[in-house]
Parts: structure tokens; sequence; C-alpha cells
């Protein structure tokens, strides 16, 4: 049996296509929740519409549900998007260090202090690994994020505002058009 070291080192490319692989399965799931999250929407504001508040606290729970989920995978997508831009970024700098290496040694022939600019490289690797140790946590914070409940009567209540202002929308619009059909049938007579 085959363990996986998960301390063993991947190169830049292989992470690239991880990413790539991670990121389009990450949107088709977002894509698919939002459809979900629409329809959820539709069936709170129907039920809204109906005067069936049971119906409507489910519909508005699931919509909440499903937006967290919608929003945690969208803060998902951007995150790959970003370590994909950083594993870009680390191999520009790797070019750098040794552009810089050869600068360092030829100051060193033109008799320059070389310990300024190892300092910068020493930096730059270190500001790499807090991007690492960065992208790390904020993965722990989404899956936290994902199990909160907290604000779900607020969201239950602002989908409920919203959608009573769109039914009343659509209500209004449609009083203005059966006026307007009657006034056209009475002068027509």
């Amino acid at each position: 049996m085959e363990l996986n070291n998960p301390f063993k080192k991947v190169s830049p490319d292989e992470l690239k296509t991880k990413l790539a692989i991670s990121e389009q399965r990450l949107s088709a799931r977002e894509k698919e929740l939002t459809k979900k999250k629409n329809k959820a929407r539709d069936d709170a504001k129907n039920a809204l519409a109906e005067g069936n508040d049971r119906e409507f606290r489910v519909a508005s729970r699931r919509y909440s549900l499903v937006d967290g989920q919608v929003n945690t995978i969208g803060s998902m997508v951007e995150m790959a998007q970003s370590m994909t831009d950083v594993i870009e970024m680390q191999t520009g700098l790797k070019e750098v260090v040794e552009i810089g290496q050869d600068l360092g040694k030829w100051q060193k022939q033109l008799g320059f202090d070389t310990n300024k600019l190892e300092s910068a490289i020493t930096n730059i690797r270190t500001s790499m690994e807090k991007v690492n140790t960065a992208t790390s946590m904020m993965t722990s914070s989404m899956d936290v994020a994902m199990s909160g409940n907290t604000e779900l009567s607020e969201m239950q209540d602002a989908l409920r505002s919203e959608l009573l202002a769109e039914l009343s929308g659509e209500k209004a619009s449609e009083d203005k058009l059966s006026k307007k059909i009657e006034s056209e049938l009475s002068e027509s007579k």
C-alpha cells in the first residue's frame, strides 16, 4: 500500500495543473449551486406571494444555506486563482534570485557589499512562505465559515423584504397594464 507524503515537494507545473483542475471543479459546483440558490429564491418568492409563511421559511433557509456554500466556493475559486498567480510569481522570483546571485558575484568582484542583496533575497523567500501560510489559514477559516447559521434569520428577513418589494412592483405594473387595457377597450366601443 502506497503512502502519500504530505510534505513531499511538488513541482510548480504539477501544482498549477492540480489547481486548474480544482478550479474547474469548483466553478462547475458553483454554477450548479447558483441554480439551486435561484430556485430556492423563486420558491421563497412564490410562497410569500401565496401567503404561505411556513413554505417561505423552508425555502429561505434553503436559499441561505446554498448562498453560504456559493460564497464559500467563490472564495475558494479566488484562492485557487491567487495560488496560481503566486506560483507564477515564485517561478519568476527564482529567476530574479539567480540574477541577484550573479549580480552579487559581480558586485563582490567590484568590491561592493553583498549583504544587503542577500538580505533582500531572504526577505523575498520569507514573504513567499508567509503567502503560503496565509493561504492555509484562509482555507481553515473558510471551513469554519461554512458551518455557521447565526445569520440565518437576518438573511431570511432581508430576503423577505427584497421579495415583497419585487412582488409589489410586479403587482403595480400588472394593475397599470390592466387599467390601460380597460381604457383602450372602452375607447374602441
